[in-house]
């Protein structure tokens, strides 16, 4: 270094001495207000009014809605007993008719013609009994006739018998009389087998009569079913022929039900068939009641249809429900569907509004200790009406947000709604 630097920097002390307590004095000042600062404090989070719910375990009945047909309880399909023409049908479908009411008419030629020749029978076997009452009323007169004379004859031998032994008549006269007695007794003989046979003939008579009666009933009844008749207060579903066609035994003319008592028949599997019973609840769901009904096992077939390995069951279908805008009616072979019980199992259930769903993600807001939110990912079941089936991502005894709102976000503290 140079002289004449070294004597700069030496004319250069006396002057940073004289600034060095200004810059101290300075700089403890900075230190003080820095001391006297608060420190800054960590914000909380925001809080949102939430209701809150602990999550249990519940029993779940385990249940299998199954596909059935609606179907009226009684259903006949009405024919005719007789052969003939249709004359009249005076029905269409959806008419109600009464119990007894003429539906259709067969040409009855045939049947009076019947009826005719039952009746003539009928007089010819009651003309066969009257006479044979009155040869009966005769025969029986000749009877009591012919034994009034054979007790006569008998009186009059026995007085003759006691005269023969005094002698008083001659062996000639005695034979004679004896001869007259057994004459009369054979003629009281053959009068008594008379009226027996007089009587043999007017049982068959009677019995003649009988069943040319009962032929005539026959006739006659016949000849009603030339009338096809309602069987109940029904309604009519199906017309099956037209007039001028003819009519065979057997032949469907109408189907007729009765609209006051509709059944629900279900094929339920073989394995769930052990399950149901007479007298069981069960829900029944139709596309016109937006509630279940309520319907009752009235039927379970023992025997299970090879082909489809399940058996039929009948239930029962609640009174018809008066929709606005709809029919009130069930109808045979409306769709519907019976939900069975098949057993139980534990699980959980939170309410549906809980749950929220981010995309394919759903979740539930889940509240810790110090009352703040975590979204946490679920798996959901089956929804139950207001409530849904969580199958993993929560414990039994975790609280939960009960109803998910706009503002919710994971991590806002949850104040009691």
């Amino acid at each position: 270094m140079s002289v004449s630097h070294r004597q700069g920097c030496v004319a250069s002390f006396p002057s940073i001495l004289k600034i060095l307590p200004l810059v101290c004095a300075v700089l403890a000042g900075m230190l003080a207000g820095c001391r006297n600062e608060t420190p800054p404090k960590t914000p909380s989070p925001k809080a949102v009014a939430a209701s809150v719910v602990t999550v249990a375990s519940e029993n779940l009945v385990e249940t299998l809605e199954l596909s059935g047909t609606v179907r009226a309880a009684h259903i006949s399909v009405l024919s005719s007993k007789v052969p003939g023409r249709i004359t009249a049908i005076s029905v269409r479908e959806g008419d109600r008719v009464r119990k007894g009411q003429v539906l259709v008419r067969i040409d009855d030629r045939e049947t009076a013609a019947g009826v005719a020749q039952a009746q003539a029978s009928v007089r010819q076997a009651r003309f066969a009994v009257e006479e044979a009452d009155k040869a009966l009323t005769m025969a029986q007169a000749e009877r009591r006739a012919a034994e009034a004379r054979n007790d006569l004859a008998q009186a009059t031998y026995r007085r003759f018998q006691a005269l023969l032994a005094r002698e008083s008549v001659s062996r000639q006269e005695f034979d004679e009389m004896e001869a007259k007695w057994r004459s009369a007794a054979a003629d009281a003989d053959r009068a008594r087998q008379a009226v027996e046979a007089l009587r043999a003939k007017k049982e068959q008579a009677l019995a003649a009569l009988r069943a040319a009666e009962a032929a005539l009933e026959a006739a006659q009844a016949l000849r009603t079913y030339a009338d096809v008749t309602a069987p109940m207060d029904a309604l009519v579903t199906a017309k099956h022929a037209e007039v001028g066609q003819m009519a065979s035994p057997g032949l469907p003319l109408v189907t007729v039900e009765d609209p006051s008592v509709y059944r629900l028949e279900v094929p339920v599997p073989e394995g769930v068939l052990a399950k149901v019973h007479v007298g069981d609840a069960v829900p029944v769901l139709v596309a016109l009641a937006p509630e279940p009904l309520s319907g009752r096992v009235v039927e379970v077939f023992p025997s299970v249809d090879p082909q489809t390995r399940s058996g039929l069951v009948k239930i029962d279908m609640p009174p018809a429900l008066a929709v606005p805008g709809r029919s009130p009616e069930w109808r045979t072979g409306t769709f519907a569907r019976a939900r069975f019980i098949t057993g139980s199992r534990e699980t959980l259930l939170v309410p549906a509004s809980a749950v929220l769903q981010r995309g394919q993600l759903t979740g539930v807001f889940v509240v810790d200790d110090t009352q703040v939110c975590r979204w946490r990912l679920v798996r959901t079941g089956r929804s139950m009406g207001e409530r849904v089936e969580i199958l993993s991502g929560l414990q039994p005894g975790e609280r939960i947000v009960a109803s998910v709102v706009p503002e919710l976000k994971d991590g806002l503290r949850i104040t009691a709604n």
